[in-house]
């Protein structure tokens, strides 16, 4: 078979995946899917995430000393880590970095890797497969509250320019995460993609605010499937980086299942930011909230949608998208939503795109903080904090 040599991965052939692999101790069908994926890549769906160029290749990450350099009192941080790994797997909790719970807990990543996100889906989803570097798995059995906001902890041992999440709620359990990071300045480019299971009457707060390095482009995808009355919701702030994409999918497929979306985006003058958040109701007497308000003093684009099929009986849709256009910023807001029940009922404004001719600051009532409190109100204090202080910065420099 002749394989392709794609822009910026020159240096990766299949005989070098099957090598990291064998490095990490990863089982044989993970090497495979690997390699699957690998081999649908061509360079035309690489260019996108990796232009042409000197700085645009994939990096190998650093090693462990060179991820401390990124953080404060690294030995006092793994501490911690260690203490509250314990302390979870108490309660049977799997909690971790994706290779160290690959090594104990095969069966658990075998089950669930990819059937939320298929990695044959989208070029995103191969290159994810084929050449993630890091990630983290977090399993809470059946019944279990966990009571500790998890999080993307800073001792991981596998930070990633490709990562793989795993998130999986057990049946009546219930858990938050929360994202916050530094940008890892070492890597022009980001892919994420996180798969979330809710199994059934779980529950899942999952929050993010998002700041990256001026410099970074990511590609982010989470999808979350929801079986019976579980209940996911997703609250996301998008402010730093160069290019941001961002997918964030929740699939209601059981009966009396719930969605909720809150987000905020503010898109500086040098930034583009794309924001498509999708609900599918699939099963019946299913509820859906969402909520984007956002400031486009760059390029701003919400693709927002929420899809009612044929065997959803009973729905309730609410909605609330705002998008403030200030010069000399360009937004695109399109509402994708297909309803196909007559018996869904559909509350809240039609999608707003509104021009403000003027700075958007203290002396024009800054409007981007006005139209934040949705977002703020649904944040953990020390979040809400840093998030208006985003906004007040953002907002000084428009």
């Amino acid at each position: 078979m002749k394989w392709k040599k794609l822009s910026g991965f020159d240096t990766i052939t299949p005989e070098s995946i099957r090598k990291l692999s064998l490095s990490r101790n990863e089982p044989s069908w993970l090497t495979e899917y690997r390699l699957e994926a690998f081999q649908l890549l061509d360079s035309s769906q690489v260019s996108p995430y990796w232009p042409s160029g000197p700085d645009q290749g994939f990096s190998e990450p650093p090693d462990s000393l060179g991820v401390m350099k990124y953080y404060h009192h690294p030995d006092e941080a793994d501490v911690v880590y260690q203490q509250l790994q314990e302390s979870l797997a108490s309660k049977d909790i799997v909690y971790g970095d994706f290779f160290d719970v690959l090594g104990t807990n095969p069966e658990l990543i075998q089950r669930y890797l990819g059937r939320v996100i298929n990695y044959r889906e989208s070029t995103l989803s191969l290159l994810n497969m084929a050449l993630f570097t890091g990630g983290m798995v977090i399993y809470v059995p059946d019944g279990v509250s966990c009571e500790v906001p998890l999080s993307y902890f800073r001792t991981f041992s596998n930070p990633g320019q490709i990562e793989r999440q795993l998130i999986i709620i057990g049946a009546g359990a219930s858990a938050s995460f929360v994202e916050g990071r530094p940008s890892l300045s070492y890597a022009p480019s980001h892919l994420v993609q996180t798969e979330v299971v809710l199994e059934h009457d779980a529950r899942l707060s999952y929050t993010a605010v998002k700041n990256w390095d001026k410099q970074v482009n990511t590609w982010v995808q989470k999808r979350a499937l929801c079986e019976k009355g579980s209940q996911m919701a997703w609250i996301e702030g998008h402010f730093g980086g160069h290019q941001s994409h961002e997918w964030t999918d929740t699939l209601l497929t059981g009966e009396h299942s719930h969605a909720n979306i809150v987000a905020y985006a503010f898109s500086s003058a040098s930034q583009t930011i794309s924001y498509r958040p999708r609900i599918v109701h699939e099963g019946r007497n299913t509820t859906s909230h969402l909520s984007v308000h956002a400031v486009a003093q760059g390029e701003l684009t919400v693709e927002a949608g929420q899809y009612v099929l044929s065997r959803a009986h009973h729905c309730d849709v609410t909605r609330d998208i705002l998008v403030i256009e200030t010069t000399p910023g360009i937004a695109l807001i399109r509402n994708q939503s297909l309803v196909s029940r007559e018996d869904a009922v559909i509350t809240g404004p039609e999608f707003s795109l509104k021009s403000w001719n003027g700075e958007i600051n203290a002396s024009a009532g800054n409007k981007a903080l006005e139209i934040s409190k949705t977002f703020l109100s649904h944040l953990p204090m020390e979040f809400s904090i840093e998030a208006q202080r985003l906004i007040n910065q953002k907002s000084e420099k428009c």
